[in-house]
């Protein structure tokens, strides 16, 4: 799926704010801002939920994830998006009701359909003061996940508690104008699952790893932190970091992401650099590109194992990102049907993986 465009919108996306725009409600509505770079719309978790921006609020992204926005009056909110595989949930049965958990809506759930008929609203009645207003939209997808987006207003000031119910029903009526996409998006492939879990390696490498194994912190080299993900019985490891810099002002991004796979490509990787196992080069949407190498290794202690590494580059935003992902299985075990269900779960992850920026510092 293609990176998402809120200047060049899909056609989803243009029928929606078509429909925003013929609507009535308070201030959450506003005509598009032409010809000054604003954009007609938001994207919450990479295109999943979108929605209209009305004019004078702002959106700041923290990870893919999750984030805040700014509202014209002054006041923050906090938004976290996610998907999860549960196609029990997705069938509407009572499993459905674990996705609306939080303590304010306890009372206020009690069948499936007091949470598919609409989005959940909490607004705090006794004692206010430093509570949130909580508004959360729960949506089966496919048959297969659940979306869920959860807002958060914290009640910090006199001020908001004295506002609240009209808070509560302006940004109610804005989420009632957005939609989720009715096709999959980069966070329904990292959505959980039974078997598998995301994990958010230094904010910048989204990717999921088996439940049962132990994610820690190896190492750190240049600054950056070196995670290991080790399966129970010690037969093979996932290693994973990532590295990024900026793009300096006036550089073309494309051809300073084609340079650095170049230096790669024919430097460390150079077909005679080693005896090369496999050796392998693929262009991913979003022009991501993806190189593939696998060879033979001993290590300290003597033991043989074959390395597998996937290197996976992409440009987000002004900075040309990258994570090598290596899995280090030791050879007694390289014909296991096992190790080959997870060397091939592996090779779909980094696939799958989402590369983002850094997160950004709160203005």
């Amino acid at each position: 799926m293609a990176k998402f465009d809120p200047k060049n919108p899909p056609e989803w996306v243009r029928r929606m704010l078509a429909r925003a725009a013929d609507f009535k409600g308070a201030h959450t509505w506003a005509e598009h801002r032409e010809g000054d770079g604003g954009s007609p719309a938001i994207s919450l978790g990479g295109g999943v939920f979108v929605a209209p921006l009305p004019v004078g609020w702002t959106l700041h992204p923290a990870r893919v994830c999750e984030g805040r926005l700014r509202v014209k009056e002054g006041y923050d909110i906090a938004y976290r998006l996610d998907s999860y595989e549960d196609p029990e949930a997705a069938a509407g049965g009572r499993r459905l009701l674990a996705y609306a958990d939080e303590p304010e809506f306890k009372d206020m759930v009690k069948s499936p359909r007091d949470i598919l008929e609409d989005f959940l609203i909490s607004i705090p009645d006794r004692d206010p003061l430093g509570k949130d207003i909580v508004w959360k939209c729960v949506e089966p997808f496919a048959g297969t996940h659940i979306r869920e987006l959860v807002l958060r207003c914290p009640l910090a000031t006199a001020e908001l508690v004295e506002h609240r119910t009209a808070i509560a029903r302006a940004i109610g009526e804005w989420l009632g104008l957005g939609r989720f996409a009715p096709e999959p998006g980069a966070l329904d492939k990292v959505a959980h699952t039974v078997a598998l879990e995301r994990v958010n390696f230094e904010d910048t490498v989204m990717m999921r790893v088996p439940r049962h194994w132990k994610v820690e912190i190896d190492s750190e080299d240049e600054g950056r932190q070196l995670f290991a993900v080790d399966e129970p019985g010690d037969r093979e490891t996932i290693w994973v970091t990532s590295r990024l810099v900026p793009i300096p002002p006036g550089t073309d991004a494309g051809e300073l992401l084609a340079a650095t796979v170049e230096a790669v490509w024919n430097g460390p990787l150079a077909a005679s650099a080693r005896d090369w196992l496999m050796r392998r080069r693929e262009e991913l949407p979003e022009d991501d590109v993806l190189l593939i190498t696998s060879n033979e290794e001993v290590d300290k202690k003597g033991e043989a194992l074959r390395r597998i590494t996937w290197i996976r580059y992409g440009i987000r935003d002004e900075f040309l990102v990258w994570a090598p992902i290596h899995l280090v299985t030791a050879s007694q075990y390289l014909d296991e049907p096992a190790q080959i269900e997870t060397e091939a779960l592996v090779d779909r992850e980094v696939r799958n993986a989402i590369l983002s920026r850094p997160v950004r510092e709160r203005e």
